[in-house]
């Protein structure tokens, strides 16, 4: 696969995966003091990567679980944070500012909070109280931490009995991760040359992989690759996205595994009708090999991200010529 060092990815996998004990022990101590709410909180990439942790939550949990984008709670101030609330984030640079601040924020109102971040002396370890500390990037190792976060809270909490056999399976996530990359493969390749230069393109689908549509659209095609889209729900799209169906619009619909799959079946068969360019991805052809199926809805926002991010990307890149780690604008200067 192209620009693609698979024997360190699954070594990075091994190392990742030995923070399975870091990240139930500092759960576990969070949980004997009491949950009244869990608050996801974070900016960017990381506010959509919790998007489907709170579509876990939700569908798993009685929890109390609010989203909440770290720039709106400092502006809004919630006085209902005290000393029962978990603060759940994360900060590949660890200086995030508007992170660190709602964290300092949360803090300073007794909650305790839960951040992955990549080195102990980073700004925002100053306000975590249980720093998980990894200097690995990549999305697979940060959904597997949310995840397990997630999945441990819950299952404390009395509500999700199969946390350790799902734990257990994730000693061999990362080879099916590689396994449904390298299916993925050709695809992406015909994707990337035949769309890297279009001028618009149409992203579609639903449910617990909605955030993670909106991590590659926003956060990987607008931001690193200055692609123009439009992302919508499957749902939205019979509300106006419909109309901007035309000759020439790559439109690319992921189809889900989860309970919302049903509205991106029904966007399928408007769009084979009406879509010159239109390219499915199903998810449920890249289920990852090795886990038990009621764990492929979890693990699906992990899937398509190892798919997009972790391959599209890098053909995109090759085809464009724009590498990834050029901006403009974003950490550039302040604003």
């Amino acid at each position: 696969m192209y620009n693609y060092d698979v024997e360190a990815f699954l070594k990075e996998g091994q190392e990742v995966y030995g923070l399975r004990g870091t990240i139930e022990k500092a759960v576990d101590e969070v949980c004997a003091n009491g949950v009244s709410k869990v608050v996801l909180t974070g900016v960017g990439g990381t506010i959509f990567e919790l998007m489907s942790i709170k579509c876990i939550f939700d569908k798993y949990s009685t929890y109390d679980c609010i989203l909440k984008n770290g720039a709106e709670l400092l502006v809004e101030q919630p006085d209902w944070i005290d000393d029962h609330t978990v603060v759940i984030t994360g900060s590949k640079s660890g200086d995030t500012p508007e992170t660190v601040q709602a964290c300092k924020y949360c803090k300073e109102r007794g909650a305790k909070v839960i951040a992955l971040v990549g080195t102990e002396d980073c700004p925002l370890a100053e306000y975590t109280d249980y720093p998980i500390v990894s200097p690995i990037p990549g999305m697979t190792h940060t959904y597997f931490k949310f995840n397990l976060i997630a999945l441990r809270m819950i299952y404390n909490h009395g509500e999700f009995d199969q946390y350790e056999k799902y734990a257990d399976q994730c000693k061999d996530l990362y080879s099916a991760v590689v396994a449904i990359q390298e299916k993925f493969e050709p695809k992406a390749e015909e994707i990337a040359q035949k769309y890297s230069k279009v001028p618009y393109q149409m992203w579609i689908g639903s449910g617990i992989v909605w955030g993670e549509i909106n991590m590659f659209t926003m956060c990987i095609l607008e931001e690193m690759q200055w692609m123009r889209t439009r992302a919508a729900t499957s749902a939205d799209f019979f509300h106006g996205v419909l109309e901007l169906v035309e000759k020439d619009v790559p439109v690319y619909l992921v189809k889900g595994v989860d309970v919302y799959r049903p509205l991106d079946e029904r966007a399928e068969r408007f769009l084979v009708q009406y879509a010159d360019d239109l390219t499915v991805i199903d998810l449920q052809d890249y289920v990852l090999p090795g886990f038990d199926e009621e764990f492929a809805e979890i693990l699906s926002p992990l899937a398509f991200n190892a798919l997009t991010r972790g391959r599209l990307a890098y053909l995109f890149e090759r085809e464009t010529g724009h590498d990834l780690n050029i901006r403009r604008y974003y950490r550039q200067f302040k604003y």
